[in-house]
């Protein structure tokens, strides 16, 4: 038992610097690493509350308990968050995103969900070659533009209604493409940008990541039209960078209020996290939004039903 307790000690304090780390996550990488993880800390912390107060430890259990109340209030707040009332009577489109993986060999899963779902404009990241050529077979989608790579950054734009002005932008200035592309959705024109940003794991890579971020958020911040951005953004809404995204753009989260809802390693909690995202602007209504099943890669794709 003295083991027992002297484990569930180290337990505790490695929950507590790795807490502590995730407080320091406005100072940058590395500390902000540690804050996508909340939901796993929440966890840990329960568990550990509830065998430190078994063992009758009770200054340990009271911290394990305080550490559940900061980690749930992230989690907490987003169910309480109510979307705001909305009035649209425009005409509605679907919007998809999804990370395919370029080295997923298995490409009927994620075919046959886009055969499935009735979204009208898809998002695809890590498009390679052979990729490419079968989605091309995708009669549905006749007005693409696909740019394809034999790394993580191919991406491509699949829509059912007509893509004006489709633009390379590169946001990070490191030759890592994204895309811009007006869509013509019954008369109306709506803004789109598709982005795979860097993966943060070095200070190099968040730093890149940040940049792409930056400008995204000055294009949709000055757009003239209804905005939806949308991707594998590689960071979670516990993220300081994710606050000053939406703060610097004017754009909001489709799934807000849907509680935690992974989209990487979704299959393996200790990892999973919300990495996947569709953004709107303020004069979108989201009449519905749901992240999907999964489909042969470590993503999962996010589906929003919006109206104009």
């Amino acid at each position: 038992m003295r083991r027992l307790d002297q484990t569930l000690w180290w337990l505790l304090g490695g929950l507590a610097l790795a807490s502590a780390c995730a407080l320091l996550a406005p100072l940058g990488w590395p500390f902000e690493l540690f804050a996508h993880f909340r939901v796993q800390y929440l966890a840990a912390a329960l568990v550990l509350a509830a065998l430190l107060a078994w063992r009758r430890l009770a200054a340990p259990a009271l911290l394990a308990l305080v550490l559940v109340g900061w980690h749930a209030w992230p989690t907490a707040e987003g169910l309480l968050a109510k979307p705001r009332a909305e009035s649209c009577n425009g005409p509605t489109l679907t919007v998809a995103t999804a990370n395919v993986r370029y080295s997923n060999q298995d490409h009927g899963r994620f075919l046959a969900w886009l055969d499935a779902e009735p979204a009208d404009l898809v998002v695809v990241q890590e498009v390679t070659a052979a990729w490419a050529h079968d989605l091309a077979a995708r009669r549905g989608y006749r007005y693409r533009h696909v740019l394809t790579r034999e790394d993580p950054y191919g991406i491509a734009i699949l829509s059912r209604w007509p893509l004006e002005a489709v633009s390379l932008v590169d946001l990070a200035g490191d030759g890592r493409p994204s895309l811009g592309a007006v869509v013509a959705v019954d008369g109306r024109r709506l803004q789109v940008y598709g982005l795979h940003t860097h993966w943060p794991i070095t200070p190099s890579l968040a730093r890149a990541r940040d940049e792409a971020l930056h400008v995204a958020a000055a294009l949709a911040r000055d757009a003239t039209l209804p905005v939806v951005l949308l991707g594998d953004l590689n960071l979670t809404p516990y993220s300081p960078p994710f606050d000053r995204l939406l703060g610097d753009s004017g754009l909001r989260d489709v799934m807000q209020g849907q509680g935690w809802q992974p989209t990487w390693r979704a299959g393996f909690w200790p990892l999973a996290l919300r990495i996947d995202h569709v953004l709107v602007s303020s004069d979108l209504c989201v009449e519905d939004a749901a992240v999907g099943p999964a489909v042969g890669s470590d993503h999962r794709p996010v589906l929003a039903r919006l109206r104009l």
